[in-house]
């Protein structure tokens, strides 16, 4: 499904360079959960970027990545479009990145459903209300009306997961998409996310800081450090033998708090 390979970015300023990311290689299987584990800002986010394409204007990416077999380095124009509305889509970190303040919920929902698939303006609508019934919204009536001030940062995490699978993605790009909610919010958000991935049949190159969670959620998780991805393994290899160093400190630093794991009903 995704294939990345020796992917480097280097940010050019008025006065030098910086590399954001050295030889990355990951790959992400069709139905599949990949993790992209590592800390502030160690090129996470700038790989899912370099994947979409909406990396700085003053960065050059080089090396490979195919979507589907798709060269996506080599996409300009309207290639580029159809393949951010129909096979690949993005939950960020923050809802309220994404979501415009003075627009209701349904016309957010509504538009990009329009614009990017083509739908008529009422079959979007009933769209729409399925979208939030799939993502375990109540009172769907209510909550389409509704601007993203008047609901909460959970209830608002499921509008933008409704928007993300309402093209039937094939890939999925999950930013942190639970790092400002509670952990019981956190949960229940983690399992729609979880149910929707495996309902649709979508591949998934799942973001975080949290190695629990990645665990309870990934099939395979890659390690990043300063750019450069330094173990990959499935989780249980990670746990019980992590080979680089980062890795071991990872391990080492977990709060004693909450440990997600993986159960029989989804994440909890």
């Amino acid at each position: 499904m995704l294939d990345i390979r020796g992917l480097n970015l280097v940010i050019t300023g008025e006065h030098s360079s910086r590399q954001i990311l050295s030889d990355v290689s990951i790959t992400v299987n069709s139905g599949e959960a990949v993790g992209l584990v590592g800390e502030s800002g160690s090129g996470k986010s700038m790989t899912l970027r370099s994947i979409l394409r909406t990396e700085p204007r003053n960065a050059t990416a080089t090396g490979d990545i195919t979507l589907d077999g798709v060269d996506v380095l080599a996409l300009r124009g309207e290639p580029l479009r159809l393949m951010r509305a129909r096979a690949v889509s993005m939950i960020a970190q923050n809802p309220h990145a994404v979501l415009n303040p003075v627009l209701p919920i349904r016309q957010y929902l509504v538009e990009g459903m329009h614009d990017a698939q083509g739908l008529s303006v009422r079959a979007a609508r009933l769209r729409a209300g399925e979208l939030l019934e799939q993502v375990g919204i109540e009172h769907v009536d209510r909550v389409l009306a509704s601007y993203p001030h008047q609901l909460s940062g959970g209830m608002l995490q499921r509008v933008v997961i409704a928007g993300a699978i309402a093209g039937k993605p094939r890939l999925l790009l999950a930013d942190e998409p639970t790092t400002a909610l509670d952990v019981t919010t956190q949960a229940e958000v983690m399992a729609i996310l979880d149910d929707c991935r495996r309902e649709l049949g979508m591949a998934m190159l799942f973001v975080t800081h949290d190695l629990d969670l990645a665990a309870a959620v990934c099939d395979r998780i890659n390690v990043m450090k300063n750019g450069v991805v330094v173990e990959t393994g499935k989780p249980e290899q990670l746990r019980d033998h992590p080979q680089h160093p980062y890795t071991r400190e990872l391990m080492d630093s977990r709060p004693a708090g909450v440990i997600w794991t993986r159960a029989a009903g989804g994440i909890e």
